[in-house]
């Protein structure tokens, strides 16, 4: 390479301001709030609760271990072998792996899926979800759901998420709405996939690209959604018969 076109090359690389910790400092003008998910309570914070699940470190080591015995066994089933697209009518984005225009050398964990905001997001599969809450850094309002296996799925920067840990949840039924809390320029979904902790890339296993079915909404907003710029200073409540098996 000559000393010119390394000079080209160079210029066209992103350049990244680093704070003290080594982070970006555009990150600073994200927020993984406002905070809109359920309240824990009933028989599945009890559940939650048996099994460990349901905070924020609980989610982290089922980021990086594979699930105990314990929690595997609350979930039913076969492993699954294909993904329900999570977003009803959402449009593929950024990939997974080495797709970043930014920090490429950072692999992207997942894959992004665009949509508007307040959009329904589905689950992927049958399972347990072990995580409803906004406390993993960068995610936003978040939910992660166990399935059978050990496959973990991950959905994140939610408007709000509409169920909670301890819920079993039928794929294709809600649990969130599109939106842009945490590490998101404008609304849409991050999915994630683990097996057992190992991260994979979900692409192969969707199906159902142009589904528009949703299954199983039991779980109703009240009130509804403000309309998109209003403010709000309470958070969403959501009612919602028994799920728990």
């Amino acid at each position: 390479m000559t000393s010119e076109s390394l000079r080209s090359t160079t210029r066209s690389i992103p350049r990244v301001r680093l704070d003290k910790r080594g982070r970006p400092l555009y990150l600073a003008r994200f927020s993984d709030g406002p905070r809109h998910v359920p309240a824990a309570r009933g028989p599945a914070k009890v559940r939650a609760d048996r099994l460990g699940i349901g905070s924020a470190d609980a989610a982290r080591e089922l980021l990086r271990n594979r699930p105990n015995d314990t929690l595997l066994g609350e979930v039913d089933g076969t492993k699954p072998k294909r993904l329900l697209w999570p977003v009803v009518r959402g449009h593929f984005g950024r990939g997974f792996g080495l797709t970043r225009r930014v920090r490429t050398e950072v692999p992207h964990k997942g894959v992004d899926i665009g949509a508007p905001e307040g959009t329904i997001v589905r689950a992927a599969a049958d399972g347990l979800v072990v995580y409803s809450d906004n406390g993993l850094l960068g995610y936003g309002n978040c939910v992660m759901i166990m399935h059978p296996g050990g496959l973990l799925t991950l959905y994140a920067h939610n408007q709000q998420t509409t169920v909670q840990a301890g819920w079993s949840v039928k794929q294709g039924e809600r649990i969130g709405l599109v939106g842009k809390t945490g590490y998101a320029w404008g609304p849409h979904l991050h999915f994630e996939l683990r097996d057992n902790g190992r991260l994979r890339d979900p692409a192969r296993m969707f199906v159902g690209w142009r589904s528009d079915e949703v299954n199983g909404q039991i779980a109703e907003l009240e009130p509804p959604l403000p309309a998109q710029g209003a403010s709000r200073t309470k958070p969403y409540k959501v009612a919602r018969t028994s799920n728990v098996r």
